[in-house]
């Protein structure tokens, strides 16, 4: 009894193995045929993941009508968020245990800052009414990050400025975090997680809140000669002022599940990060083929305004394990196939990591900014 646990429990230690070599018994698709199906597959991915049950009928006057610079802002927003994060964590592996990421489409919400900051460090003061109106509940806040467009850091060359975050103001005050700012970072943005602030927040009744940044103070005075400006800050006055609403300002982008959908939430856990990069025609071994999808020309779609289309990808390719008479498994593979004859004891080229993917879409007369999980292959991997 116990060897047969221990032969499955081998085999199954031996399919998830995707890095030997040797011969592989997955049958290979038509690669047309494969794209199809994954067009078709994306179409259905996204209608499940806004909770749609077919896509919006376009209406007259649709194609042409004005987006309100809010949701634009909101939407850029949250495309330079997604590309910051792969960026910082494309070589971080995450296991299952870490991460999980939630199914459905979440909700994108920007709010801007209420005030300016004052002399001795930047004060950012958000007004609570405005964001208990978008979220309603604190149960429903997915995500929040508070975001400063960097103007200009004034810094010896070759020093860093540690910036702390603090909630709050006097006694009251709580650490919340901090970062380091050099001189190279003029036009770059400064980023702080604020999810539990913001929750600590809704279940609060206070009209408004504040965020304090300030540098670190250093004993030995070395940072006299530091001075950090935040784009969106300053007081204007005349044609100034008038450009300065185009201007990009602190504000917190924060992502929650639509109430419509609170109580239907299913999760897909992240799988841990691989290395396998995009691949070429000619290759036969499991990687991440290209595929873009262009919303219009490919799935007939007008409803969705930003993107016009992404780079969705597949895996595709033959996965390899050790099979010769002198490997210790040749005996419990020979075994397993055996018992089961239509099994199959190989692993199979499977998505490894996915990155969610930002829309800007309209249902009716109604325009909605949300962020769609896992919609990009960016790395397979043999499971």
């Amino acid at each position: 009894m116990w060897a047969g646990w221990l032969t499955l429990s081998a085999l199954w230690v031996l399919g998830t193995v995707g890095g030997s070599n040797g011969m592989s018994t997955c049958k290979t698709l038509d690669l047309e045929l494969v794209k199809r199906k994954r067009i078709e597959a994306i179409r259905g991915q996204i209608l499940s993941k806004l909770r749609l049950l077919k896509e919006p009928e376009p209406q007259e006057g649709d194609e042409g009508e004005n987006i309100p610079s809010s949701l634009i802002s909101a939407y850029n927003s949250t495309v330079n968020m997604t590309e910051e994060w792969a960026m910082q964590h494309q070589d971080q592996p995450s296991s299952p245990e870490q991460e999980e990421e939630e199914y459905f489409a979440k909700e994108v919400h920007k709010f801007n800052i209420m005030s300016n900051s004052n002399k001795k460090e930047i004060q950012l003061i958000f007004n609570l009414s405005e964001i208990r109106a978008a979220l309603v509940s604190e149960h429903l806040l997915s995500y929040a990050e508070l975001r400063l467009p960097i103007k200009e850091v004034i810094l010896d060359k070759d020093k860093e400025q540690r910036m702390e975050l603090y909630s709050g103001d006097g006694e009251k005050a709580r650490y919340l975090g901090s970062r380091f700012v050099n001189s190279k970072m003029n036009g770059q943005w400064l980023s702080f997680n604020a999810t539990q602030t913001v929750r600590d927040w809704l279940l609060g009744n206070e009209d408004t809140q504040q965020l304090h940044l300030k540098p670190h103070c250093s004993c030995d005075g070395s940072s006299h000669n530091f001075k950090l400006q935040i784009s969106g800050m300053e007081e204007l006055r005349g044609d100034l002022e008038t450009m300065s609403k185009n201007m990009e300002k602190p504000h917190l982008l924060v992502m929650s599940i639509p109430q419509d959908r609170a109580g239907q939430l299913t999760s897909r856990r992240k799988r841990s990060t691989a290395t396998e990069e995009s691949c070429s025609e000619k290759n036969e071994n499991c990687c991440v083929r290209k595929l873009y999808i262009d919303f219009r020309k490919d799935l007939g779609w007008k409803w969705i305004h930003r993107p016009k289309g992404y780079h969705a990808n597949y895996c595709m390719g033959s996965c390899t394990y050790i099979w010769n008479a002198d490997n210790k498994y040749s005996q419990i593979l020979a075994l397993y196939k055996h018992h089961n004859p239509g099994a199959s004891a190989q692993p199979c080229c499977a998505p490894q990591v996915l990155d969610p993917l930002p829309i800007l879409y309209y249902v009716g007369r109604q325009h909605k900014v949300e962020q769609l999980s896992n919609m990009v292959v960016k790395t397979c991997k043999c499971n």
